[in-house]
């Protein structure tokens, strides 16, 4: 499966490196780092790097298929209130049909006294007992709201089971949300550079981000992504390439710069690299109290910067929580960031239930 292309079932990845695009199953917008052995979904997109896969699940078997299909079961399912009505409707209708001949005759025997010319008067009574009584409006609405609340549902990434579930979201007294994408854009943005002591020390912000967008200018991670669009942003000339770019799944990138041997990624990359933070803990502390994400910039084997992100929260979360949080439902935010960005986050949305690199 080349970059940009569909992956076309389920299956197991035998070679290769490369970011996935899972938003269409999961909602999750960031891509999610894939390797040999990891599991890949059909109908997700490679993003950045050919994969070797063997199909695992194919046709009616995958995970879209299976989503479908529930999607199709639960607008055909009923809800509760739905058998109600089809309870009530099944006595109801041989009641109001008896009742209807019970008015013709009485109109036409009783009180018209059997006379013919009569006759019409007595059906329009009977007719109009029908239509009065009729409970086509009783077993028509309900499995039209049903079916189209799903339909709405299904439209906004919302996936309905069945339509007891949908009558008993009204009920319910927790919810679980994502942080990526849901609670926030899902588009993260630099927020600071800033060059540290060491090979770097004499390079200005500006030079740091331009390194650090000629590095990432293949990367098709959305901080690498980031990185390269601030860079854009300030000038109108493309940077040049790198004289070679390796993308680390999950931890960064390395790439040679002209003379300078690059490396940008997470801290545990920068550890795992001999490259030391520590002396700039604080700083690093400061910052993801913020509910900014860190990427970290080594130039000859030590630190030249620390480059921050934020993953700006939704125009609409603030609002929507606080209306969760007064229906007395209980929010909670669940995230694969670390404990301090996570709970500065859950703190501007107002969210006091966090469970932080879960993901």
């Amino acid at each position: 499966v080349r970059p940009g292309e569909k992956i076309p079932v389920d299956g197991v990845v035998l070679e290769g490196n490369s970011s996935v695009d899972e938003s269409m199953l999961t909602g999750e917008s960031i891509p999610i780092d894939k390797q040999a052995h990891d599991l890949v979904t059909g109908a997700s997109i490679n993003k950045n790097g050919a994969l070797k896969i063997k199909a695992v699940k194919v046709g009616n078997e995958t995970v879209l298929a299976h989503i479908i299909a529930l999607v199709e079961e639960a607008q055909s399912s009923k809800a509760p209130i739905q058998k109600m009505a089809d309870t009530v409707c099944s006595y109801f209708v041989p009641a109001v049909i008896l009742t209807s001949v019970l008015t013709f005759l009485t109109w036409f025997f009783v009180i018209y006294e059997g006379q013919v010319f009569l006759l019409d008067k007595a059906i329009i009574y009977a007719v109009a007992v029908l239509v009065v009584s009729c409970p086509c409006a009783l077993g028509l609405a309900t499995p039209t709201a049903v079916m189209v609340g799903m339909g709405k549902g299904a439209q906004n990434g919302i996936l309905i089971k069945n339509g007891q579930a949908l009558e008993k979201v009204c009920r319910i007294k927790a919810v679980l949300l994502d942080k990526t994408g849901t609670i926030t854009t899902g588009q993260p943005e630099v927020t600071d550079i800033l060059p540290v002591h060491g090979d770097g020390a004499e390079l200005s912000p500006a030079e740091v981000l331009k390194i650090a967008a000629i590095a990432e200018k293949k990367s098709e991670h959305p901080l690498g992504a980031a990185i390269y669009k601030k860079y854009r942003q300030t000038t109108e000339n493309e940077p040049e390439d790198a004289e070679s770019f390796e993308a680390i799944p999950g931890k960064g990138v390395y790439a040679q710069v002209g003379e300078r041997r690059v490396l940008i990624g997470t801290e545990n990359l920068m550890a795992e690299s001999g490259i030391k933070t520590s002396a700039y803990r604080e700083t690093i502390s400061l910052l993801q109290n913020e509910g900014k994400t860190l990427t970290f910039v080594s130039i000859g084997g030590k630190l030249a910067a620390i480059i921050a992100l934020i993953d700006e929260v939704k125009a609409n979360s603030k609002e929507a929580i606080a209306l969760l949080n007064k229906m007395g439902v209980e929010v909670y935010m669940l995230t694969g960031d670390n404990k301090k960005t996570a709970a500065a986050i859950a703190a501007k949305v107002g969210i006091k239930n966090v469970l932080a690199e879960v993901l």
